[in-house]
C-alpha cells in the first residue's frame, strides 16, 4: 500500500510539472488557451502562415470534379499555383475535368457511385439532384463551427443557400455583383470613325451604320463577302437575350412590377426583335452562318475582316477582332477593333444588356465521399476570404511570371502585367499557365471587401485606368442590372425540366427559321407558328413556374 502511494504522488508531481511548462511563442506561431472550469490547461500552438492561415499538421488533399474540359490542359494550368498552396498552406487541390459532357458525366456519376469529395460549377438544380440522392452531405453544422468566413461574404444571401426544411448543402461560387458589362452591341471602330462617328441610338439606326459601313467594305482583302452582322450559334442562348434587352426585357423575359414572368416569344418585343433581324437577312446583310457558327469558325471569319457587328458578349469581339490583329498585322494600330455599345428601342423605357445574378449561378457540393468535410470548410473558409480570392484568381504571388506581389503582409500588383492589361497587351495564355481560375470553389466575382475596388478577374482591375475598357464601360454602364431575383432553374426532378429541354431543341431552329422568312407575311406566319409550337410544349407552363418563384422571393428575399 505504501509503495503504491508513493508511486501515486510521484506521477502527480510529474504532471504537475509539465502542466506548467511552456514555449515562446516565434513569430509564426499564435497560442490558444484551452480552461475546463475555470482552470487553464496546456496551451494549443496555432502555426500561422503570411495570410494568417493554420497550418495543418497533416496534409489536407481536396479533389474536385469541375466539369468538361481537356484534362492534360487543366493538369498544366493548375501545376503552379497548387504547387504554392500545398508549400504555402499544406493544402493539395487538384481539379478533376473529363473531356465529355458535363451532364453525361455527372450521370453517369451517380450511376457508378464513382464521384470526388467535392463536386464545383453545378447549376442550382443539379446540385438539388445530387442531395436529393442523398450524395451531398449537409454542411450547416461545419459552416456554423468553421466557416465565419463564408458567413460574413455571403451576407443576406446566406440563408438564401438553405433548402425549405432550413439545411444547408450548397455554395456559390461566383457569387457576387461586379459592375461590369457582359453583353453589348459591338462595331468596327476604325471604319466607323472613319465615317465620321455618326450618332446611334437604337437598333435601326445601328444597323444603317453598319450597312453603311458594308458598302464601303463589300468584300476583305482576299475577295471574300462581308456582311453587316453575324453570330455564333446557339444564338438563342447569347444573342437573342441581350437583343430582348434592348427592347427593354430582362434575360429574356418581360418581368411586370407584381412579378408575372412573360417569354421573350409571347411578347410583342419578342416579333419586333424578329422583324429587325429578318430586315438584315432579307438586305442580304446578315451571315448566313449566324445559327451554325461554332466559335472557332466564327473568330477565323471575324479575325478576317468580313463581319462589320455583332451582338452578344464583349469578349468575343475582343478575342476574335484585336486580339488576333495585334499578333498576325505587323500594321496594326489600337483603333483598329471592335468597341462595345449600347443600343435601346424606341419603345423600351432601359436597356438591360448585361443581368448579373449577385447570389451566384453555380454551385459547390460537398459529397458523401469526404472523409473529412471539416478540413474542406476549414479551405472554403480561407478562401472566400478576399485574400483567399486573389491567389486563387490571380495566381500564385512572386513568382516569375506573377501579376502580382505578396510581402510582409502586403499586396501589389507586377507593374509591367498591370499595363499590359492597361495597354491592351496582355496574353491571356499566360492567365491560363498561371492557374488564375482552375482552383475555385466558393469565390466570388464581385468587389472586395477590403479596399471596394479589387476583383477576382485579374483583367478587371484597371477598368478606369485601360482606355478601351473604359470606354467599353462608360457606353455601357446603366445596362447592367441586378438579375439575382430572375435568375431561375427547374429542379432536375421536376417534369418542367423535360419541358424545358424540348423547348430549348426547337426554338433555335423554330427562330431561325422565322428570322430567314422571305417575306415579313411569311416572317409573322413562321412567328406564330414558332409561338404556338413552344406554348404547345409547355412555355406557359414554365412561364408560371418562375412567375411563381419570382414572386415568392420577392417576398422571402427581402
Amino acid at each position: 500500500m505504501k509503495r503504491n502511494w508513493s508511486l501515486l504522488i510521484a506521477i502527480v508531481l510529474v504532471l504537475t510539472t509539465l502542466a506548467g511548462c511552456g514555449t515562446e511563442k516565434d513569430a509564426a506561431t499564435d497560442k490558444g488557451t484551452d480552461k475546463t472550469e475555470g482552470q487553464t490547461t496546456t496551451p494549443v500552438e496555432k502555426k500561422l502562415n503570411e495570410f494568417n492561415w493554420e497550418m495543418p499538421d497533416k496534409t489536407i488533399e481536396i479533389n474536385f470534379y469541375s466539369g468538361q474540359d481537356n484534362p492534360d490542359k487543366v493538369k498544366e494550368h493548375e501545376a503552379e499555383l497548387q504547387k504554392y498552396i500545398l508549400e504555402k498552406f499544406n493544402v493539395k487541390l487538384h481539379n478533376i475535368v473529363y473531356d465529355v459532357d458535363q451532364k453525361e458525366k455527372l450521370n453517369l456519376m451517380l450511376a457508378s457511385n464513382d464521384y470526388p469529395e467535392v463536386i464545383t460549377g453545378l447549376s442550382e438544380s443539379q446540385a438539388q439532384q445530387w442531395v436529393d440522392q442523398g450524395k451531398a452531405i449537409e454542411i450547416g453544422e461545419y459552416v456554423d463551427k468553421l466557416g465565419p468566413n463564408i458567413k460574413s461574404q455571403l451576407e443576406t444571401w446566406f440563408k438564401s443557400y438553405n433548402s425549405e426544411d432550413g439545411k444547408l448543402y450548397m455554395l456559390p461560387k461566383y457569387w457576387g455583383l461586379l459592375p461590369i458589362p457582359d453583353n453589348s452591341a459591338h462595331i468596327r471602330n476604325d471604319w466607323y470613325v472613319a465615317m465620321g462617328s455618326p450618332k446611334f441610338e437604337t437598333p435601326e439606326q445601328y444597323y444603317d451604320i453598319l450597312k453603311q459601313m458594308q458598302a464601303a467594305h463589300p468584300k476583305n482583302a482576299k475577295g471574300e463577302k462581308t456582311y453587316a452582322l453575324s453570330g455564333v450559334a446557339p444564338v438563342t442562348n447569347t444573342m437573342v437575350p441581350t437583343l430582348a434587352g434592348m427592347w427593354g426585357l430582362q434575360a429574356g423575359y418581360k418581368v411586370s412590377p407584381e412579378g408575372d414572368m412573360t417569354h421573350w416569344v409571347n411578347t410583342q418585343e419578342g416579333l419586333e426583335l424578329t422583324k429587325f433581324m429578318n430586315q438584315i437577312y432579307r438586305d442580304g446583310l446578315l451571315d448566313p452562318d449566324t445559327f451554325v457558327n461554332k466559335f472557332d469558325e466564327w473568330k477565323a471569319k471575324f479575325s478576317s475582316e468580313r463581319i462589320m457587328g455583332h451582338i452578344g458578349p464583349w469578349w468575343q469581339s475582343w478575342n476574335a477582332g484585336h486580339e488576333v490583329w495585334q499578333k498576325t498585322n505587323k500594321n496594326w494600330t489600337e483603333d483598329q477593333r471592335y468597341v462595345q455599345v449600347k443600343l435601346k428601342a424606341a419603345s423600351a423605357e432601359k436597356a438591360y444588356l448585361s443581368p448579373k445574378n449577385a447570389r451566384g449561378g453555380s454551385f459547390t457540393i460537398i459529397t458523401d465521399k469526404a472523409k473529412n468535410p471539416e478540413d474542406i470548410i476549414k479551405w472554403m473558409n480561407f478562401s472566400i476570404t478576399d485574400m483567399g480570392t486573389r491567389l486563387v484568381g490571380w495566381g500564385a504571388p512572386n513568382q516569375q511570371d506573377s501579376v502580382w506581389k505578396f510581402e510582409n503582409g502586403k499586396w501589389s500588383w507586377v507593374e509591367s502585367a498591370k499595363k499590359a492589361i492597361i495597354d491592351a497587351t496582355w496574353n491571356y495564355d499566360t492567365s491560363d499557365k498561371l492557374g488564375q481560375g482552375y482552383l475555385m470553389l466558393v469565390e466570388g466575382q464581385g468587389t472586395m471587401k477590403d479596399d471596394g475596388k479589387s476583383t477576382l478577374w485579374f483583367d478587371q482591375n484597371f477598368n478606369d485606368e485601360a482606355k478601351w475598357k473604359k470606354i467599353m464601360n462608360d457606353n455601357l454602364k446603366d445596362t447592367i442590372y441586378d438579375n439575382s431575383l430572375g435568375s431561375i432553374t427547374i429542379p432536375a426532378n421536376d417534369p418542367l425540366t423535360m419541358t424545358k429541354q424540348q423547348i430549348d431543341d426547337q426554338i433555335e431552329t423554330l427562330w431561325s427559321k422565322a428570322v430567314m422568312s422571305k417575306t415579313e407575311d411569311e416572317l409573322t406566319k413562321n412567328y406564330n407558328d414558332m409561338k404556338d409550337k413552344l406554348n404547345s410544349s409547355g412555355l406557359h407552363d414554365i412561364e408560371k413556374f418562375r412567375s411563381d418563384t419570382y414572386k415568392k422571393r420577392m417576398t422571402t428575399w427581402k
